[in-house]
């Protein structure tokens, strides 16, 4: 991802480990259920120190597959 602020340089962000989600499916193939993060999800800079956490995503819902 990229974050830029008001008047600075754009950073470049990548995952430091993958996103996992997780549901309690309710039918297959599931539409309509709702995903959650199962842990915080550290960003790093892309071509930085990948031990140096410069953002956090702690929450993050989703749907799939239908309305």
């Amino acid at each position: 991802m990229t974050v830029e602020a008001d008047c600075g340089e754009p950073v470049m962000l990548t995952t430091k480990e993958p996103m996992i989600l997780k549901a309690t499916l309710t039918q297959f193939p599931p539409r309509g259920d709702l995903y959650t993060l199962a842990k915080p999800v550290d960003l790093v800079a892309q071509d930085g120190d990948l031990d140096k956490v410069l953002a956090r995503i702690t929450q993050f819902s989703a749907k799939t597959g239908g309305l």
